[in-house]
């Protein structure tokens, strides 16, 4: 478990998972990727979350995103866009509240 990563924005560690079900995540010719399950949130993913901040929750993701890939604010509003989008199908997915991740003694 010391490799899961936040699903909304890689931060290491998270220390949330919220049940989902699977999901078709994108599609694009010749290839479609699924959501498999539930989904980790880190503490501020966790919150945006919890308040219902889709917004907020988007950007996050996307400036997260452009720390480790600056090339891809050359396409930010596309990517914001997209970002809201698969948010949005985990918030119809979602499956209950989010449940503490416990971490193995």
């Amino acid at each position: 478990m010391s490799d899961l990563k936040c699903d909304f924005c890689s931060a290491p560690h998270p220390s949330w998972r919220y049940p989902a079900l699977t999901f078709v995540a994108y599609c694009a010719p010749d290839v479609a990727g699924e959501s498999v399950g539930d989904w980790a949130a880190c503490e501020i993913c966790h919150t945006l979350i919890e308040t219902n901040d889709h917004a907020g929750l988007a950007q996050r993701s996307l400036d997260e995103l452009i720390v480790k890939y600056p090339e891809a604010s050359q396409a930010s509003r596309v990517l914001l866009e997209s970002l809201s989008d698969l948010h949005q199908e985990f918030f119809v997915h979602r499956r209950g509240p989010a449940q503490p991740i416990s971490v193995p003694a």
